[in-house]
């Protein structure tokens, strides 16, 4: 699903370079919609489809959300989308794509109860599970790594696959209060410093203490915007991204590709821009063009066309079933996953 425009450590754990043998890496952050605020199902009796009350279920009941996705989206085989699979992804989950998971609410994140994620006791030292519901904003959430997990364990073989996920509901590059509660890495304390860093550092122990090599880190999925799509703010977001990313591929180049970090690529995505947007319909177009300008202006950089106002773009929806005003309804997040996973294989980023 989805189109893609492409234009594109000083934390090692190991001295032996990764290899094309070493598992692969992809981090995965953002705000809100790379969290997971989506549910991938709904208490019989709440609101479904077209907002009406659900009488297919008996009260109590589940209704699988995520499986009525599949199904819809299976009527296309180039989708490779098999509903049977639910049950996978809604069990034991997906064993070849391992996930480690991180998020919270913006404002909640020294708080460390109320981060929602896989290390349960001590969330920044992460833990990796098989990739499966539950793992973005609460156990009945999902983000896009549900998505993107599925459709690359269609294709990688025995390839092992990490997801290094850590997303921050409300977070952008310039938001009001404390300075370390923003991505801007000009800041002297910013949620990367605090927060990214040490978390993927962290992850990258673990990865490498599981596979018993050390990874190779492929990719920079985001998911982000929303927070910076006011008038003042839009002008300054690719350099505010690309001091970021360039940050970040200098702190682990010693996990990129031949010690190369150009080698680590940003896979970018645009924000909902239909008319009933949160965000207001206009900035959200400028916004999104900016993501495009900036990745058709560097190699490796990407950026998947989601859009409902551009040429080609997926039309990605926001609000029922599963998601809300701001967030993506359970199709739209599983489809933005699948189309992360094929800007990975259609560009040989594994």
């Amino acid at each position: 699903e989805g189109s893609s425009a492409g234009a594109q450590s000083s934390a090692e754990a190991s001295s032996v370079a990764p290899s094309d043998e070493s598992p692969v890496v992809y981090v995965l952050t953002g705000q809100s919609n790379m969290e997971g605020q989506t549910r991938y199902d709904q208490d019989s009796g709440s609101k479904s489809k077209g907002g009406e009350s659900s009488d297919s279920s008996e009260e109590g009941e589940k209704i699988p959300l995520l499986k009525e996705a599949m199904t819809t989206l299976s009527a296309d085989p180039n989708n490779e989308v098999d509903p049977a699979d639910y049950d996978l992804l809604a069990g034991e989950g997906i064993a070849n794509v391992r996930t480690s998971y991180y998020g919270c609410g913006y404002g909640e994140i020294y708080t460390p109860s109320n981060i929602h994620a896989s290390n349960k006791e001590t969330p920044i030292n992460g833990k990796f599970e098989n990739t499966k519901v539950g793992m973005g904003s609460a156990d009945d959430r999902m983000g896009p790594e549900l998505g993107a997990a599925y459709r690359l364990s269609k294709r990688i073989g025995n390839k092992k696959v990490y997801f290094i996920k850590a997303g921050i509901s409300g977070s952008g590059f310039a938001q009001s209060g404390e300075d370390k509660i923003n991505w801007n890495v000009e800041k002297e304390e910013n949620l990367y410093v605090n927060h990214l860093k040490p978390y993927t550092e962290n992850c990258l122990r673990l990865i490498e203490e599981e596979a018993g090599v050390k990874p190779t880190i492929r990719g920079f999925l985001w998911m982000q915007g929303e927070s910076d799509s006011d008038e003042n703010k839009i002008p300054v977001y690719a350099e505010r991204m690309n001091a970021l990313l360039d940050k970040f591929k200098e702190d682990f180049k010693g996990y990129a590709r031949n010690g190369d970090k150009e080698t680590i690529s940003f896979i970018d995505a645009l924000i909902y821009d239909d008319d009933d947007t949160s965000w207001g319909k206009e900035n959200s177009v400028a916004l999104n063009q900016v993501k495009l300008d900036n990745a058709a202006a560097h190699d490796n950089y990407y950026c998947i066309n989601t859009s409902c106002k551009f040429e080609g773009g997926m039309a990605l929806k926001v609000g029922s079933p599963g998601g809300d005003s701001m967030h993506y309804c359970t199709e739209s997040s599983f489809r933005l996953g699948m189309a992360y996973a094929n800007v990975i294989l259609e560009n040989n980023l594994l």
